[in-house]
């Protein structure tokens, strides 16, 4: 039996070249396209300079990890290279036109992988005169507080707070009873003092009032007193004024006599018997 070829109408068979050629035109315009947009974001025909970082460790990180200054994406991670000490030397590669705000003394902090950021290198911005900034230099390495950070953060909480109800339990155990015996022992004693007082309190009430009562009448026997005292010196007065003059009066004749009678007694001879001339 013959074989049966199948022929391919000549227009059928262009059209189907010129949509094959067409789209591996679009696949290559794409891929140069990605290729552009990979040089640009890796700055390979940009004037840059470099930063070297000494980091501890280099988890997270790869080749191409973006370095990032304030939140924004300046430039990647280059090389990377294990030092003799085990440590890690990360060499970043950044445009110059960020040269204004990086300068030997910013500072470098890995940024492990989460939820909110992916990995990278966060610099922090050193403004400095651009023409002082060298093409290359290193900037010291900071840790930054991260999930270990926290772990260990609240471990170290936990057993602070597991010490404390340890030493509350304690004190609940040891000191609360006594602590309660003695409450009760003092709620005893003021119960026993409230008997007293409840019992001694209306005699000595009694006694008070009627003490007070005598303190009262004594008070006015003496008010009374007092005025009738002052009653009578204001009534004597006069009469005491009077004899008091009398009495000067008496007293300045008595002197007048005595000096009468000292002349009276001097003898006659004790007189000095004047000069003969």
């Amino acid at each position: 039996m013959p074989e049966t070829q199948v022929l391919v109408p000549e227009p059928q068979f262009s059209a189907y070249r010129r949509s094959s050629l067409l789209f591996g035109l679009t696949g290559s315009l794409m891929l140069l396209g990605v290729l552009a947009l990979l040089v640009v974001q890796q700055g390979w025909f940009q004037s840059q300079f470099r930063v070297q970082v000494i980091a501890p460790s280099s988890l997270g990180l790869s080749v191409g990890t973006p370095v990032r200054l304030s939140g924004m994406r300046i430039g990647v991670l280059d090389r990377m290279a294990l030092l003799p000490d085990g440590r890690v030397s990360l060499s970043l590669r950044i445009p110059d036109r960020y040269r204004a705000w990086i300068s030997p003394l910013s500072t470098a902090m890995l940024n492990s992988e989460s939820l909110l950021a992916s990995s990278g290198v966060e610099l922090t911005p050193a403004p400095m005169d651009p023409a002082r900034v060298p093409t290359s230099f290193t900037v010291p390495f900071r840790t930054s507080g991260g999930l270990q950070d926290l772990i260990t953060g609240a471990e170290a909480t936990r057993r602070e707070l597991t010490a404390l109800v340890r030493s509350t339990r304690r004190i609940a155990d040891q000191d609360l009873p006594a602590t309660l015996k003695g409450v009760q022992g003092v709620m005893a004693s003021s119960t026993a003092l409230a008997n007293t007082v409840n019992r001694e309190l209306p005699p000595t009430t009694t006694e008070l009032r009627a003490t007070l009562r005598t303190f009262d009448v004594t008070g006015r026997a003496a008010a009374r007193t007092s005025d009738e005292v002052e009653r009578t010196l204001v009534d004597l007065r006069p009469e005491l004024k009077l004899a008091l003059q009398e009495m000067a009066q008496l007293m300045a004749r008595s002197n007048a006599l005595l000096k009468g009678l000292q002349g009276l007694l001097e003898p006659a001879g004790s007189s000095t018997p004047s000069p003969k001339p």
